[in-house]
């Protein structure tokens, strides 16, 4: 059964009229005026939200592969503790070169890392992904509709050095759309589409400099024509330093920028991106007025969480927050009757959704922490963008 059809759609009570987001949910579980039967005294609520269309996702992650990639990533990537940094070696005949202390801390390995999480993060269900990656010319190691094992696959399966060429991001957003138009949509089915951009280089490809650069704003400009949003990740000090061209691209294409001046930070800040506009979920029981716990939001709009119950009757309210100010709510009544601690498979019961809950309270408190240093960095972002471009103009650094 498709989730669609599975869902119970549940009215919408309040939401803020001065916000111009069209922000809408639906809660899968539990079903409005049911009786819920556990050994305690939780529920699972989970369900499915956004803003704009109510629709699925079809997604692009496009990683760069060029050489600079495989430079140091200012963070910890496979938390062994110590910290990869670039070094200068002397080889044979006198050639020196760069090498980075630890193998594991590049950026092409956060990369790899960040594109696992958010692969593993995305439900299956509502969101459809491909991959490109990129240097000199672009690959497509998955296209769109890839399975999450597939996806997985393709990503190990990426060589293990630099790919060849300098940084071609009008071919890497150009193969993207085409992965996107390509992709068969089921009848009467609305999706957004997205490319999620990872790169830690200027334009360069084909030369001239100039040339490449134009390129790339125009073809962000011809994403926006089609309705497809560009998310960047613009990694290290060097596009930070020259942000013009990638302020320029998301200006043409209205999507969203993201200087990440520590690239290895994308293990936290692309796992939990939103692809819906969200900022956050609330669960509560306002019967026993208590909050719920380790409530998860994921980047296609996905939630989940437990609400406690008492026994008897509950009403259940779930809050979505839209990045814009908005909120909308929407109430579920369910009853609560408690199994006896002796009845078959009560115990069982009880030991797993303990287990659970106790995972996903450490899984959302990392998330909270990801969110509140990816809200800096956009902040950031802005300031740099406004700052270096004033440079650049003040230099006449624009073509």
């Amino acid at each position: 059964m498709t989730r669609q059809l599975a869902a119970a759609w549940l009215l919408v009570l309040a939401h803020s009229p001065a916000s111009a987001e069209q922000l809408w949910a639906e809660v899968e579980h539990p079903v409005r005026g049911q009786v819920v039967r556990e050994p305690i005294g939780l529920v699972e609520v989970r369900g499915w939200a956004g803003s704009g269309l109510r629709g699925y996702h079809d997604v692009v992650l496009v990683i760069d592969r060029s050489g600079s990639t495989w430079n140091a990533s200012g963070v910890d990537v496979d938390g062994d503790e110590k910290i990869g940094r670039n070094v200068i070696v002397e080889g044979a005949a006198g050639q020196r070169r760069r090498v980075v202390t630890d193998p594991d801390d590049t950026i092409a390995e956060a990369e790899l890392v960040a594109a696992r999480r958010l692969v593993e993060r995305l439900d299956a269900e509502t969101t459809r992904m491909g991959i490109v990656t990129f240097a000199g010319i672009e690959r497509v190691p998955a296209r769109i509709g890839t399975t999450v094992e597939g996806l997985l696959a393709a990503i190990e399966g990426l060589p293990d050095k630099p790919e060849k060429g300098g940084t071609y991001l009008y071919g890497a957003i150009i193969a993207s759309m085409r992965l996107l138009k390509e992709a068969p949509i089921p009848p009467g089915q609305h999706r957004q589409r997205s490319i999620i951009l990872l790169s830690d280089g200027l334009p360069n490809t084909p030369p001239p400099r100039a040339s490449a650069e134009k390129a790339a704003v125009r073809a962000a400009s011809y994403a926006a024509q089609a309705s497809i949003a560009i998310y960047s990740f613009a990694l290290g000090t060097e596009v930070a330093a020259r942000p013009r061209v990638f302020a320029e691209m998301a200006e043409a294409n209205g999507g969203e920028l993201l200087f990440v001046e520590r690239p290895g930070e994308i293990i936290d800040f692309v796992p939990h991106m939103s692809l819906t506009k969200l900022s956050h979920i609330e669960i509560e029981n306002l019967t026993t007025r208590r909050a719920a716990r380790a409530v998860r939001l994921f980047p296609d709009g996905t939630f989940d969480g437990y609400a406690p119950l008492a026994e008897g009757e509950n009403l259940l309210r779930v809050t979505i927050h839209g990045e814009a100010g908005g909120s909308l709510i929407v109430e579920i009544p369910v009853a609560f009757e408690q199994i006896p601690a002796d009845a078959p498979g009560a115990r069982r019961r009880l030991q797993v959704l303990l287990e659970e809950l106790r995972q996903r309270t450490l899984e959302t408190r990392l998330a909270e922490e990801a969110r509140s240093r990816r809200a800096q960095a956009l902040k950031r972002s802005l300031e740099i963008t406004v700052e270096r471009a004033d440079r650049d103009r003040a230099d006449g650094d624009v073509p």
